[in-house]
């Protein structure tokens, strides 16, 4: 007579460095704005972690509209990193949202023109509890290097993350760009300097030309290309990394639309992954990412995220 089959009940916390999440779902940054805008839907607190509007030295504008537009399988923004500046986002933004969600885990997304700069900002975040993590954004060019973005530069990313370092016990994320000519070497930089997880990767430059009126759609003429389109690129990124720096603390971000391209982020060495256009065409996805991952975990016999992390490299 057989055993019956032991019942397998799905767990999704996993760990990101020190921090623990309880599950491997996290809001990417410009999703949910400064975190409330969706609130009334999905509250942050069911996210395991949401990557906050990213936040410069200065109050910016933004770019030229129109700033998105569809494209097959995906869409193309050019937002130019609008948004309220680091001293109205601390005053105001950052304290509305732990009063209001104390429970849930904000990350807080920056970009600089220059390493003084990302120091700046994190040297201020430092000042101020309640904040899970920093994602230095590195799809910034870096001014004072001649124009060359940070993630496609060894030396600039070094110095940003090395520097951020020492201001800040705060944990780090460094997002990378999928345009960087060798994202390994410059995913290993940064973790040698001092980061406590790599996400990969960000948006891929893209842009469309309207035939009728003849010139580009974008008021900014290119953009960044996100959404389903770019699910393999963003996979082979994060593959690669996994692949050639073994115990590395990885976060998949790219073109994930359900949860199996979640779980092959997973399976490609990450701990955790980051959800943006899909939120846009569901705000409440997040419930069907938890149903259809822990539905899988049941099947495969996995009762943890780790279980299954990495098992395809």
């Amino acid at each position: 007579m057989t055993e019956p089959k032991k019942e397998i009940k799905a767990q999704l916390y996993t760990r990101i460095g020190n921090l623990m999440l309880d599950n491997p779902f996290i809001a990417a940054s410009g999703t949910c704005g400064y975190g409330t805008e969706y609130s009334d839907i999905v509250p942050p607190e069911k996210w395991g972690a949401m990557v906050l509007k990213t936040i410069t030295v200065k109050q910016r504008d933004g770019n030229k509209p129109p700033r998105c537009c569809e494209t097959d399988s995906g869409m193309l923004n050019s937002i130019g990193l609008a948004n309220c500046g680091i001293a109205q986002f601390l005053k105001e933004k950052l304290p509305d949202f732990i009063k209001k969600f104390p429970n849930a885990k904000p990350v807080v997304s920056i970009a600089g023109e220059t390493t003084e700069e990302f120091v700046l900002l994190a040297g201020k975040l430092a000042e101020h509890k309640g904040i899970s993590a920093i994602e230095l954004n590195f799809s910034c060019p870096n001014v004072s290097k001649g124009g060359i973005h940070f993630g496609a530069d060894t030396s600039s990313s070094q110095e940003a993350v090395k520097e951020c370092r020492k201001t800040t016990q705060i944990p780090l994320w460094v997002k990378i760009s999928p345009a960087a000519p060798d994202p390994v070497k410059i995913a290993s930089i940064c973790m040698e300097s001092g980061a406590d997880a790599i996400v990969a990767s960000n948006t891929v430059p893209g842009m469309v030309i309207d035939i009728w009126k003849e010139k580009p759609v974008l008021g900014n003429t290119t953009g960044g290309l996100s959404g389903p389109a770019i699910f393999p690129i963003s996979l082979r990124v994060a593959y690669l990394i996994a692949k050639s720096i073994p115990g590395i603390t990885l976060i998949g971000c790219g073109g994930v639309s359900n949860a199996e391209k979640a779980i092959q982020f997973i399976l490609a060495g990450c701990s955790a992954v980051e959800i943006g256009t899909a939120v846009f065409r569901s705000p409440d996805i997040l419930y069907k990412f938890m149903e259809e991952i822990k539905s899988y975990m049941e099947k495969m016999g996995y009762s943890k995220i780790s279980d299954f992390k990495g098992k395809a490299l």
